[in-house]
């Protein structure tokens, strides 16, 4: 069955054929929502270069013709380009979250992210970065707006409006940033025991706070397969599984994957600061292990379980396939999964042999071997 087609959406700017990246079967979630339609209404195009920031699928950017996207997803850059061609458009250009987006921004047009720090971080660097005369529009739906919306934004703009709330979505305007405010400290350090070291985390990388207990689960597994020379550790957040792995001597080099910019920055980083520069890694930002041309002897893999501030097995289910495809025949893929989530059947559609090491209260551990 063909995945879902683009749905249309409707604006003052004009009608937009959009569709969710990555494409699906049965698709029930739209591109867009309330807070979106709300930020198309308010802005004013005459202003000027549009800087769009958290654009998930297109929905602000292309009806917006937006010269520039900040955002940390390599998913929602690959969907707005993928939108962008399909409606004639160019696409804009990409200022990763690691990146200050440089520019001539009278406007700024952004989606509140889920995470307040990341939330925090780019009105800090927008604060320094904008004209005294620039507007920003920001907007998310009321269920998932921090509390301290109002009070971030007073703290980095000195003219801060609350709109009235419609369509269980909510607007904010403000203008004249506070170009003397201190840069958010938003990056997050704790001590993580199985590696015996600090851990980094950037603002908008999962777990940011602590070791999860889902990745606990896995290391404390880690001794249930051989030795490799070369392994991945996919949705690696900031590269604790990897670093173990090289630790204890289970992989040789270790290639850190993930669709999040800040992430990856933040394995960087700790595989220096714990492993130091010759150790044998790479790092690739991007959809999973797409593109990445290496095939692996082993996979670690604590897959997300949500698609932004749904819960969804999709995300797990695409990276199983993924894995499927970059091992080396013979290859392990190691995959800790909260036990709601479902994932025997795709298992067993893609390898020859699986198993379930172990179990507890919370999670499965599942141990999948490609065909020789």
């Amino acid at each position: 069955m063909p995945a879902t087609a683009p749905t249309l959406l409707s604006c003052s700017q004009g009608d937009f054929e959009l569709s969710r990246h990555p494409r699906r079967r049965r698709e029930t979630l739209q591109a867009w929502c309330a807070a979106d339609l709300l930020l198309l209404e308010a802005v004013d195009k005459a202003r000027g270069n549009t800087l769009v920031v958290n654009d998930d699928h297109g929905a602000l950017s292309i009806p917006l013709s937006a010269q520039a996207l900040w955002t940390d997803s390599a998913l929602s850059a690959q969907a707005v380009a993928d939108n962008a061609r399909r409606n004639g458009c160019d696409p804009p250009v990409v200022f990763w979250s690691t990146q200050e987006p440089q520019g001539d921004w009278p406007q700024v047009v952004m989606r509140i992210p889920k995470q307040l720090a990341y939330f925090e971080f780019q009105l800090s660097r927008l604060a320094r970065l904008l004209p005294q005369d620039a507007k920003l529009y920001c907007a998310g739906m009321d269920k998932h707006l921090p509390r301290q919306t109002g009070q971030l934004l007073e703290r980095y703009f000195r003219v801060v409006e609350r709109h009235p709330g419609q369509r269980k979505a909510r607007l904010f305007t403000a203008c004249q940033p506070v170009r003397d405010a201190p840069a958010a400290d938003v990056d997050s350090h704790y001590f993580c025991a199985p590696v015996g070291h600090q851990m980094l985390s950037q603002a908008n990388v999962f777990s940011r706070d602590g070791l999860d207990i889902g990745t606990r689960f896995l290391l404390d597994n880690l001794h249930r397969v051989a030795p490799v020379d070369q392994a991945a550790d996919l949705a690696c957040g900031n590269g604790v599984l990897g670093i173990a792995a090289m630790q204890q001597g289970i992989a040789g080099a270790v290639t850190f994957a993930d669709e999040s910019a800040m992430a990856i920055a933040s394995a960087r980083h700790n595989v220096q600061a714990i492993l130091g520069n010759e150790t044998s890694a790479t790092f690739h930002h991007g959809d999973g292990l797409l593109e990445c041309e290496q095939q692996f002897e082993l996979i670690l893999c604590n897959p997300p379980f949500h698609l932004g501030h749904t819960v969804d097995e999709f995300a797990g289910r695409r990276l199983i396939r993924q894995c499927a495809v970059a091992l080396r025949p013979g290859g392990q893929l190691l995959l800790v999964a909260n036990r709601h989530l479902n994932y025997a059947g795709e298992l067993k559609r893609r390898f020859s042999r699986i198993e379930q090491t172990g179990q507890n209260r919370k999670f499965r551990l599942w141990q999948a071997t490609r065909s020789c």
